[in-house]
């Protein structure tokens, strides 16, 4: 299990991996690029004030990173030979953080392979070979790439993949099975909002029961605001138990979600408990 810095709404990544840590979450996600506050935190690329704190902090707790992004593939893809360029600095700062994944989101536009997002995508995952990193294509509303299966038409013919937006509010069962069967090694991790994951959302709903054990569950933001106001001081101790009791109860959230239908019927002392 992740979970996305944003969740926690802390400008202070070092105390979003101690509140993962002490909350018991393995791996977090970072957002380095393509929004202003990113741009303005990670701009210096590997000259950044924050990676040697990072680094350190992410040795000492033994807390990975999971992903790193965004990359847009409106940037020119010349811009990935420019060590000062945007696509660059965020398949560096991924290779330094060690991170797994680098999230890539297509061009707004219509869909369809027309649109070149399939080349542009395939021309980066070569790029990001070399960061021993793989680029994972976001779908994402107004652009050329609006839903996983069309994600999962882009990448195809490489070794990038998928990441898997899931509603427990909203999703239905059977469809997330089909999508994860569909998708198969292709499927980066499944991402989960955390507005979704409420202390009432009932009980288990083996919503993701069909996810593979080996792929990463996030807990992120789907363009909804943080789930914690920002504190005044990111390194607050009160700050931190509020956040590593909402991570917590995240993690619970996200357990209820992965629970087998046959582990509910056996809690339940039916055919499966005999």
């Amino acid at each position: 299990m992740a979970v996305h810095q944003s969740v926690l709404g802390s400008s202070d990544p070092v105390a979003a991996v101690l509140a993962a840590r002490a909350a018991g979450i393995d791996a977090i996600g970072l957002h380095v690029a393509s929004v202003a506050d990113a741009e303005r935190a990670w701009g210096g690329g590997a000259g950044t004030p924050l990676l040697a704190g990072l680094v350190d902090a992410l040795l000492v707790s033994r807390v990975t990173v999971l992903d790193v992004g965004r990359i847009d593939l409106t940037v020119a893809a010349d811009d990935a030979a420019d060590p000062q360029g945007p696509r660059h600095r965020v398949l560096d700062l991924a290779a330094r953080l060690g991170a797994q994944f680098v999230t890539v989101r297509a061009a707004a536009g219509p869909a369809g392979r027309e649109s070149g997002t399939a080349d542009a995508f395939a021309a980066l995952v070569t790029q990001a070979r070399a960061f021993r990193v793989r680029p994972l294509l976001v779908p994402a509303a107004g652009t050329a790439v609006p839903d996983v299966r069309t994600a999962l038409a882009v990448v195809s013919d490489g070794r990038g993949g998928v990441v898997l937006d899931v509603r427990p509010a909203t999703d239905d069962v059977d469809e997330i099975a089909d999508l994860v069967v569909e998708a198969g090694d292709a499927l980066g991790y499944v991402r989960v909002p955390a507005a979704d994951l409420r202390p009432d959302m009932g009980p288990a709903t083996s919503l993701l029961a069909t996810v593979p054990p080996q792929v990463p569950v996030v807990v992120g933001t789907l363009g909804e605001a943080p789930s914690t106001p920002e504190p005044a001081d990111p390194r607050d101790p009160a700050a931190r138990v509020r956040d590593v009791a909402v991570l917590a109860a995240h993690r619970a959230g996200i357990d209820r979600l992965l629970v087998h239908p046959r582990a509910v019927a056996a809690a339940e002392g039916g055919p499966a408990a005999r």
